[in-house]
């Protein structure tokens, strides 16, 4: 027992020093090689699929699986060293879609499998750019926005429309569908805010100026995409946005050209579409609701109230409750960037004391607290919490002190456990961003001041030391082997990966069999990573 804990202690203080470290410089020296634009990145095959600028190739679509040696190229998509600047990745039938720039900067959809590229035929053709966008999966379709040629149409081009791909390659009208022109005559309908409810599409969309922007509905073909209500009649635009789904309802916010924008509801039909406020009398008087959010069976949103100012409230049902006057009076606490994780829905909101901290409560009024003030400094007090995301049952996030910059935090609710992570930058901010878990790894964007912005990664130190007792539960056998191994657990099995010892993925096996098979493998010297329903564990296996 004493031999186990001193093992634990060690192994704490070196995988602590160890915990966070820079994955690779990619564009060497100074220059930075994150892209500052959204959507940049995905957790996909157990890897992270990312964009990168190495200062050589553009910025182009790259994979790491948070080791130096195996962050890699995966593609240069648009050659010559121009960008391609891949964005808005979507899985969809065990494929990875994005849009990216090809020949001539014009924007298409492409898709991966994790080693090879696939490209369509141009969605559009000519000058311009399809642009697709908001990559969704409604059914048997991957739907998007996009810009597309006309198909045996007289108009040369159509506006940003709805578009529906089956998954098979484009054939210029066949298996490329736009599902409707919302707007005709080369104008855009610029759908977005794509949310599947009840087996259909839900989204906004702009007409050809009859009735202005509102709320829509696709079952997927040109015949069953119609305009759900016409929220704010006379050509005007009701706007409708944020919409989620809890329950048997669909939730969103809309101006209906007389109350302003407010709550509303849906079951689906244009008689069960109302606003908020013909429900319960209450939502009268919540104005501007925005940040919605599902948390414990509850709708968690922010909204103006007159007498309360702008605050956090929750409705369960039809009721309605104000999760705490944070900003006393009619001040307001403008809480946002709400996240729900670990039984806790946790926002930053400034009570016009501490400053803009970082908060969290558990549903009820009671509960709704401060987690810690951390930005104590007199002159400037926003510790401005951002980026959240969890994290093997803790949630990270980026914010300042107010002394070691823009920095990692983490939290596990508690004022306590809500400490800086590491101080990357201590001569500025590091300013983490686009924070996201693939491999069992934390990876974002930082600054440590010398080498730009870059792609780095966290490791959890507790999560290394369950891996050991994880490990000790694994073997492989037989090892050495001549042509195949089999494995002993009594965890599932989810994957299993036979990798070099670069780390690049030579074999993958996507479920448990009794005899894997590396017949074509030469001999040598190969790791074989686990990925179980308890964690992940890597063996070496020697294959003679």
């Amino acid at each position: 027992m004493m031999k186990r804990t001193l093992l634990f202690m060690s192994l704490l203080t070196y995988t602590f020093i160890q915990a966070q470290s820079l994955v690779k410089d990619i564009n060497l020296g100074f220059p930075s090689s994150m892209p500052s634009y959204a959507k940049n990145r995905i957790a996909f095959g157990g890897k992270l699929i990312f964009a990168a600028d190495n200062g050589a190739d553009g910025m182009e679509l790259w994979e790491s699986d948070g080791t130096s040696t195996g962050t890699i190229l995966l593609s240069d998509v648009r050659s010559g060293g121009l960008d391609s600047s891949p964005n808005g990745f979507h899985e969809f039938n065990s494929q990875l879609y994005f849009s990216a720039a090809g020949v001539q900067n014009k924007f298409n959809i492409f898709s991966t499998n994790g080693t090879t590229i696939s490209s369509y035929p141009a969605i559009r053709s000519g000058t311009g750019s399809a642009s697709p966008r908001l990559l969704t999966t409604f059914g048997n379709l991957l739907v998007f926005s996009a810009r597309p040629s006309a198909f045996n149409q007289s108009t040369p081009f159509y506006g940003e429309e709805i578009l529906g791909f089956n998954g098979n390659a484009w054939t210029g009208g066949g298996d490329q569908i736009m599902i409707k022109d919302i707007n005709p005559l080369g104008n855009s309908s610029s759908p977005d805010s794509y949310t599947v409810f009840n087996n259909l599409l839900y989204f906004a969309a702009t007409d050809d100026g009859t009735n202005g922007r509102e709320l829509w509905v696709t079952n997927g073909t040109n015949a069953g995409t119609n305009m759900l209500i016409n929220i704010n009649s006379g050509g005007a635009s009701s706007n409708p946005m944020d919409l989620i789904v809890l329950n048997s309802n669909l939730y969103f916010t809309a101006d209906d050209g007389v109350n302003g924008r407010e709550l509303w509801v849906s079951d689906g039909t244009l008689a069960g579409t109302q606003r908020m406020a013909n429900v319960n009398a209450v939502a009268e008087d919540l104005d501007n609701p925005e940040n919605l959010t599902v948390f414990n069976n509850a709708l968690y949103f922010t909204a103006t109230h007159p007498s309360l100012g702008t605050e956090i409230f929750k409705l369960g049902g039809t009721t309605f409750t104000n999760m705490k006057n944070i900003a006393s009076g009619s001040s307001s606490s403008n809480p946002s960037n709400l996240y729900a994780s670990s039984g806790r829905l946790y926002f930053s909101a400034d009570d016009n004391i501490s400053g803009i901290e970082l908060w969290s409560t558990t549903g009820f009024p009671a509960t709704t607290n401060l987690v810690k003030n951390i930005n104590t400094s007199p002159s400037s007090p926003d510790s401005n919490p951002t980026d959240f995301a969890e994290y093997n049952g803790k949630v990270y996030f980026s914010a300042t002190d107010g002394t070691n910059g823009v920095e990692l935090w983490v939290t596990d609710g508690t004022n306590a456990g809500t400490t800086m992570v590491s101080n990357i930058n201590p001569s500025g901010n590091s300013n983490p961003t686009d924070l996201i878990v693939a491999n069992n790894l934390l990876f974002f964007s930082a600054d440590n001041g010398s080498a730009g912005n870059e792609l780095w990664r966290y490791k959890d130190p507790l999560l290394s030391v369950r891996e050991i007792d994880l490990g000790n539960t694994i073997s492989l056998y037989p090892n050495p082997t001549l042509n195949s191994f089999s494995i002993d657990t009594e965890s599932n099995i989810e994957t299993v990966e036979v990798l070099d010892i670069s780390g690049k993925q030579l074999k993958l096996f996507k479920k448990n069999i009794n005899s894997y098979n590396i017949q074509t493998l030469v001999s040598g010297v190969y790791f074989v990573r686990i990925k179980t329903d308890k964690g992940t564990v890597t063996k070496k296996l020697i294959k003679e």
